[in-house]
């Protein structure tokens, strides 16, 4: 058995949705589901489990009580319009929440692009390109310098 206890409320109206603030004592278990906290919640509230969402929940190693972030909305469209999605999938029953993850996923392969040609020149003209070790053998080596003409002394003869 959990034992909800509200630590604070506040009412935001421009999201027109409550925020609250829940310290849950869970007895001999462990921490409880976002989807038991859900239920938990909404019957405090007396409201929809569609309108609560539970956004973080936090349990210390060793205690027996979680703290939790919990949204209570007006209407479950506004609710679906503001919660970020990844916060709507977790707060889904784990069958469900798999089936959209697996859709995510399908959505998010990607798909082969062809793979286009530079812009400026033509493929037919483009020059292969070298590894850079073979392009240092390439290079031609200096050749050495032609030795110095012979040096002519006073008396005309050469060295």
């Amino acid at each position: 058995m959990m034992d909800v206890k509200v630590k604070q409320d506040t009412y935001n109206p421009l999201l027109k949705r409550k925020e609250v603030s829940v310290e849950v004592e869970h007895e001999n278990q462990g921490t409880p589901s976002r989807l038991d906290l859900r239920k938990a919640v909404a019957s405090k509230y007396n409201t929809k489990t569609e309108n609560v969402y539970v956004i973080d929940v936090e349990s210390k190693t060793g205690t027996q009580h979680a703290l939790c972030s919990v949204e209570v909305y007006d209407d479950p469209e506004t609710a679906r319009q503001t919660v970020p999605k990844y916060i709507q999938t977790r707060n889904l029953p784990p069958e469900e929440r798999k089936k959209v993850r697996e859709q995510e996923a399908k959505k998010e392969e990607p798909k082969p692009k062809p793979e286009k040609p530079k812009a400026g020149k033509p493929a037919a003209e483009a020059k292969p390109q070298k590894p850079a070790n073979e392009a240092k053998e390439a290079k031609p080596k200096p050749e050495a310098k032609p030795s110095e003409p012979p040096k002519k002394t006073k008396e005309g003869e050469t060295k």
